[in-house]
């Protein structure tokens, strides 16, 4: 049986995924991480939900191609809603941060100890506000580049701990990362800061106070990379 190959994005969340008897993985449509967490036995059983039937079906046919029906459940749903057991894992993937935001904010008593691999497009402090205001820690944001854009995945455990503005709007464990591509993700991160300081500089009547918080944090970045790069 062919064995399901990941880009960089999946293949990074599959690295963080612990070995696990079952596991979640919401609005999955094709079901390509679960496909690789079932094959390579990372994951035992899992659930698969979608808010789309066109997806769900998507799930289901790379399930039967790939002879995985029997250790998986498929079910529609929004966010977190269709969760019924406890999981030991939970991925969402591939979503905005105020959807995956909103889906851990509404769902937050599903989660029953779950920890967490998120991704998202954007707005990744959202994600790590929320996960603050339901009792998750960062364990790990690790970058990676696919497709030609960079992108953040998200290991979170529960159990709260104190965590910075600063590290919400920048990340915390991300400055540990070991990842080849940490540089490169932070000098483009830089100059979005630096674009979002001249639009808001250049407007009328900018805001001062936002200002210096964004210039605070263009100051970490520029101290940051003037370490990582000696």
């Amino acid at each position: 049986m062919q064995q399901r190959i990941l880009d960089p994005r999946l293949s990074l969340a599959f690295d963080l995924f612990d070995a696990c008897e079952l596991a979640a993985d919401i609005g999955t449509d094709h079901a390509h991480l679960p496909a690789a967490l079932l094959q390579r036995g990372r994951c035992q059983r899992m659930i698969l939900t979608d808010i789309s039937a066109k997806a769900l079906e998507n799930a289901r046919m790379e399930m039967t191609r790939l002879r995985l029906t029997d250790r998986v459940s498929l079910r529609i749903g929004d966010g977190l809603s269709p969760i019924d057991e406890p999981c030991e894992m939970i991925s969402v993937m591939g979503m905005g941060g105020r959807t995956i935001r909103d889906i851990l904010l509404e769902g937050q008593e599903k989660l029953q100890g779950a920890s967490l691999v998120l991704s998202a497009h954007t707005d990744w402090h959202l994600i790590r506000s929320a996960l603050r205001d339901i009792g998750y820690r960062l364990d790990r944001e690790e970058p990676c580049f696919a497709a030609g854009r960079y992108y953040l995945v998200i290991l979170a455990r529960p159990g709260a701990e104190s965590i910075t503005e600063q590290e919400i709007r920048l990340g915390g464990p991300l400055f540990r990362s070991q990842s080849p591509v940490l540089v490169p993700f932070l000098q483009r991160r830089r100059e979005v800061l630096q674009e979002r300081i001249r639009g808001l500089s250049a407007a009328s009547g900018p805001d001062e106070s936002q200002l210096r918080i964004l210039r605070r944090d263009l100051a970490f970045y520029d101290s940051f990379l003037k370490s990582a790069i000696r």
